[in-house]
């Protein structure tokens, strides 16, 4: 008898078998008594709570329309009981008491499989504090809330329980869910993780870019970059402070010809990847550097296409690139600033010079040049090949292609 499904238990009470309904309320005894105590917080009058549901479900077995739903009907019963004696009290289900106290704690939605007393005491806080949270909701936002995440009946049970279309559940709970985060931002912001929590952002500027050029005898920082490094410098006009974040030379170019509006013949690819966005109508925000960990600057790019927000995570480097070609602000996070930050000294007056940007403009030109010297050489000498020379190097090719 025990392992006939609940479908099967039904028909038998039914039928009139006392002992099969006798299963069920057996079944459901402490599942129901947990519900209890998570709607009530008394303890004391959680299992009359349990047993009125129980006895409503037994007389009103006749109603049940679908057997196999059992389970989400019965939670249905101690929800309408549970309210009833709240009418009939006449009291607010938000009291300062049940605010103070809260509900009753249960460790398993939280526990690790091994806890020690400081995690358990940590854990209990923060369940009471969701559950003070999840009190202060209206009684639909707080109810399906409990059902869904507490009881942990699934979206059909519920929609057979409160008898409302699926659609109308699932915007009921996405629209709790949100009501109960806002609660915990507003009243709660401790029980956020830090590396979560919104930072407080500074509005910075680019002072410089600089090539770190190498000295007889002096030893750079080591850096991941093989090649000449360089530094872009992020200016905290307001607190007099600037950040030195290291980046490659690739980078460092970029940058520089994006701030002097300097133009390559062809795209480069951050002028590439600005053209990919603009061609999807995306478009940039803002860019933030966000965290400082173990020497490593942290990014986030944001951008919108449409009605649709996105942040991307990023290296520095790229999200400033991004930033300059696209003329949006950027942003670093206090704490970055107070770690990695230099402040200036009083006695240094003005505004940042630019001239190591200048500096690198100035060789990106003399490249240049250099470069379409020997690109004349080089065409003149291509051209000028004979018709032997170049079937000598179209076999050499095919051959090596082809392991020959």
């Amino acid at each position: 008898m025990e392992e006939r499904t609940d479908s099967e238990l039904v028909a038998l009470a039914r039928n009139g078998d006392k002992n099969a309904f006798g299963l069920l309320a057996q079944r459901y005894q402490m599942p129901m008594q947990r519900f209890a105590l998570r709607l009530t917080s008394e303890e004391e009058s959680a299992p009359d709570l349990a047993q009125e549901a129980m006895l409503q479900a037994y007389l009103s077995l006749g109603s049940l329309r679908d057997p196999a739903r059992f389970k989400s009907w019965l939670y249905g019963i101690m929800l309408n009981v549970y309210r009833n004696r709240l009418r009939d009290r006449k009291i607010a289900f938000f009291s300062l008491e049940a605010i103070m106290e809260g509900l009753h704690f249960f460790p398993a939605p939280f526990s690790a499989p091994v806890l020690t007393p400081e995690k358990l005491t940590e854990e209990r806080e923060q369940y009471q504090t969701v559950l003070k949270a999840v009190n202060d909701l209206s009684p639909a936002d707080r109810d399906i809330l409990l059902l869904f995440y507490y009881v942990q009946l699934s979206l059909p049970e519920i929609v057979s329980m409160i008898n409302l279309p699926a659609g109308t559940v699932k915007v009921r709970l996405h629209r709790a869910r949100q009501r109960l985060k806002t609660v915990l931002l507003e009243r709660y912001p401790e029980i956020v993780p830090p590396e979560k929590r919104r930072k407080k952002m500074v509005r910075v500027t680019i002072a410089d870019v600089i090539k770190v050029e190498r000295k007889e005898g002096q030893e750079l920082p080591i850096t991941p970059y093989s090649t000449t490094p360089y530094v872009i410098l992020l200016y905290d006009e307001a607190g007099r402070r600037l950040i030195p974040i290291w980046i490659g030379p690739h980078e460092g170019q970029c940058i520089a010809m994006g701030l002097s509006d300097f133009a390559m013949p062809r795209p480069m690819t951050y002028n590439f990847f600005s053209s990919l966005l603009q061609g999807i109508d995306a478009r940039l925000e803002e860019v933030r550097v966000v965290a400082l960990k173990k020497d490593t600057f942290y990014a986030v790019v944001k951008m919108r296409c449409g009605k649709k927000t996105s942040e991307v995570d990023a290296r520095p480097s790229d999200a400033i690139a991004l930033a300059v070609l696209n003329d949006v602000p950027i942003f670093a996070a206090e704490d970055v600033l107070e770690a990695a930050g230099m402040k200036i000294p009083e006695t240094i007056k003005g505004s940042p010079n630019r001239k190591g940007l200048e500096k690198i403009i100035n060789s990106i030109r003399e490249w240049q040049r250099n470069s379409e010297t020997e690109m004349k050489q080089r065409r003149k000498q291509y051209h000028e090949r004979s018709q032997e020379d170049i079937a000598k190097e179209n076999e050499a090719a095919i051959a090596v292609l082809f392991g020959k």
